[in-house]
């Protein structure tokens, strides 16, 4: 439990409020973003998100109040960052963030150190939008249907589904009072789940073609290129559960897919299914996030980052 007394002051204090999130936005990222904008609005604040790039289209109906927004009206009273522990993760907009008197953190990711004035951070938390409800609750702040399902979509989409190794009772307990605001579940699930764009399936198939296999098969790489995505006509955004098929193959404890970026850049996603430390691998390559969730950026090509990769992955599932 949290003692949110500073955050709710400044929040009080407050009329312009920006929040901030991590770019290559998921559902944790997104949901938590929105309930907590829907919330505050509906306290009489001036409330928008700011976005350096797109939200993925699979979480575009959360926004239904022209939440999102590119360009700051105005310099924050106060700035909010959501599920983002790190002003590297809002480069773009890190100078907008800090203008402000005031600047805030609620995050679950593992940090090294502070870039908040104000902070609530717990690596404990199965998502930041548990955080975010935690916070609304202590405020007494309207919730309406629309953030409750925000919220749901939040802390479902980070736990896997309430399958992986953050799923907490915490969780359960969270998505119980959700359904007491009349969220529609099936709705949601539909939406995240349930319809997935064919060149993104065909991403995923070639994800698991591509894989290769190594410490005795209890780890996993593949790879994406910008070619790809072109021959597939698919968008970046529809990589994002590549890893989830790598992690699933029968005997892989620890995998990491690697996707290259439109400048070149090489992004790795990694993920473990029950003891390997993915956030210590990260950490080598000046990454991070959680244990069994993490991730790394490479200046270099794809065939020197899987270089550097792969040992540092089979030795975390080493015995």
């Amino acid at each position: 439990m949290q003692n949110w007394n500073d955050i709710q002051k400044a929040i009080a204090k407050a009329q312009k409020i920006l929040i901030f999130t991590h770019v290559n936005m998921d559902g944790d990222a997104a949901g938590s973003s929105c309930a907590l904008c829907r919330s505050l609005r509906a306290m009489g604040k001036d409330c928008f998100i700011l976005l350096e790039d797109d939200c993925p289209r699979y979480l575009q109906f959360l926004d239904d109040r022209g939440m999102f927004i590119k360009q700051a009206p105005w310099t924050p009273d106060l700035s909010i960052a959501v599920d983002c522990g790190d002003d590297s993760r809002i480069e773009k907009r890190k100078d907008v963030f800090h203008a402000a008197p005031v600047t805030m953190c609620i995050d679950h990711h593992m940090k090294s150190g502070p870039f908040a004035q104000l902070e609530a951070i717990d690596p404990a938390a199965p998502a930041a939008g548990s955080l975010v409800f935690e916070l609304l609750q202590a405020m007494n702040a309207p919730i309406d249907k629309d953030a409750a399902e925000a919220l749901y979509v939040a802390i479902a989409t980070d736990t896997g589904s309430f399958k992986h190794g953050n799923t907490t009772a915490e969780a359960h307990l969270d998505a119980a009072k959700l359904y007491g605001y009349g969220i529609d579940a099936v709705k949601l699930n539909n939406f995240v789940y349930g319809s997935y764009p064919l060149p993104q399936l065909k991403l995923e198939a070639m994800a698991v073609e591509r894989v290769q296999l190594f410490a005795n098969g209890k780890a996993a790489v593949s790879w994406c290129t910008q070619e790809d995505l072109k021959r597939f006509g698919a968008l970046d955004e529809h990589t994002e559960c590549c890893i989830d098929r790598i992690r699933s193959i029968e005997g892989v404890e620890a995998a990491a897919f690697l996707k290259e970026k439109a400048d070149g850049r090489i992004k790795v996603s990694l993920r473990s299914k029950s003891y390997a430390d993915v956030n210590a691998v990260a950490r080598q390559f000046d990454g991070g996030g959680h244990l069994r969730a993490s991730g790394c950026t490479f200046y270099c090509s794809i065939e020197e980052a899987l270089e550097q990769i792969r040992p540092a992955l089979e030795a975390s599932v080493a015995p």
